[in-house]
Order: C-alpha cells, then structure tokens, then sequence
C-alpha cells in the first residue's frame, strides 16, 4: 500500500507544486498509453474467462464424476501446480512455434487458460454442492448442461469469482512469458512495456504506474469477500 500512496503523491508534485497535467498527459494527451492500457485489458480478461471456462468444466468433472485414473489424473494437476511458470517457457516456445503463434497474443492466451489452479479450486468447491440437488434437478428433466449452468454455477459463484479475479491478476501481472514469446515491442502489454521504456517525463511514468494498480486494487477492494471465500471454501474441502 506504501508503494501505491507514494507513486499517488508523487505523480502530483512538479518543481512548482501540485498539478494534474501529467494525468492529462496519460488520460487524454497521449493515446499510446491508453490503447497499450486497454489491450493489456483485452488480454487479460480473454485469459480470465477462458481460464474459468475450462476450470468449470474440468472441475465439475473431477468433483462429481468416476471414471478410470481420475485420481491419478488429479495427482499429476497438482504436480503441475507446483511447476514454476519458467520451467515451461521452452515447452511453450517450441509448440507455439510449430503452431505460428509466436508474435501474437494468442501465444500468451492459450498456453495461460490452461493453468490448472483454477481447476483445483472449482473441484474443492463443486464437492460442497450436495448430491440430493443434482439428483432432484436431473429427476425434473435438466442435462448435465442444464445442471452444470442452472445448479451448479450459481451456487459456486464464490468459488468462480475466485478463480476470475487469481486468473487475471496473474494474466495482468505476466512479464516472463511476452518477452520470451513476443518479438515487436508494440505488442509488450503495459506490465512489461513500462519497465522497458525509459521514462522521458518521471511524472508521467508514475502516473502510468498508477494506471497499472489501478485494476487490481479495484478488483480486491470489490470482490474482496467472494476471493476469502473462494480460497476458505477450497481449502476447507
């Protein structure tokens, strides 16, 4: 928080006192900051909803359905859960390659909605929905599709908050992966871009920094009770 109030402060003070030119300057004055701001954001929320997407699907799998090797199968997700995201750039890098995908953000969304942290937690919460209420929505005609959107969902939107709000702060905050697979710096989203140019105007550039907070620090503020639980809920189970 100290960080965030000091970059705040210090984005007002020129030599001669206090002045909102420099949040003129990102805001209106220089587009580039924006449009570079709200492609990040793009970006982003693409991961999110697809991470959740693929999460729901997969955790409502695991939670309620037998099959052979499911436990070894959820095993080896947690195996990967452990991996630290580094010791997957060459993988990725070689199979983005071959796909054509290098330069693109598509080579930073598709390996990302794969995570299986996402999976992990919406298992741990579809296990609290009783059994009785899937079987009393299947007995009125509902489809494991209607089931999985109509019961399911709504009863776990803590759980589905959770997994959104984790996906896309690390989608937000990524730097390791647009360097390894990104070659045009115009495609850097803002996470990595600032770091890389050199600030003509200090103010300015603290300004963006407050740009780049400015999600995450309305996305914990908002949904801050739906994160707790969504974590509590996965960890109790």
């Amino acid at each position: 928080m100290l960080p965030f109030v000091y970059v705040l402060l210090r984005s007002f003070w020129t030599g001669t006192g206090v002045t909102l030119q420099p949040y003129y300057e990102v805001f209106l004055g220089t587009p580039q900051y924006l449009f570079r701001f709200w492609k990040s954001m793009g970006m982003a929320l693409c991961i999110a909803a697809g991470q959740l997407l693929i999460s729901v699907l997969a955790g409502y799998g695991f939670a309620k359905y037998r099959f052979p090797g499911r436990s070894l199968l959820f095993f080896l997700m947690m195996i990967l859960m452990t991996l630290p995201v580094q010791v997957m750039l060459i993988p990725n890098y070689l199979m983005l390659t071959n796909l054509r995908l290098i330069d693109t953000y598509a080579a930073l969304i598709l390996p990302s909605v794969f995570i299986p942290l996402g999976t992990f937690i919406l298992t741990q919460s579809f296990k609290s929905i009783s059994e009785s209420v899937i079987d009393a929505a299947m007995l009125d005609g509902c489809g494991v599709p209607r089931v999985l959107a109509l019961v399911a969902v709504p009863m776990n939107k803590s759980g589905m908050v959770c997994v959104f709000l984790l996906s896309f702060l690390d989608a937000w905050n990524m730097v390791e992966q647009p360097i390894a697979y990104l070659k045009d710096f115009g495609q850097y989203p803002i996470s990595v871009a600032l770091a890389y140019t050199p600030p003509a105007d200090t103010t300015v550039h603290l300004v963006c920094c407050v740009l780049v907070v400015l999600p995450a620090l309305f996305l914990f503020t908002y949904f801050n009770k739906e994160l707790v639980e969504g974590i509590v809920l996965a960890e109790v189970k």
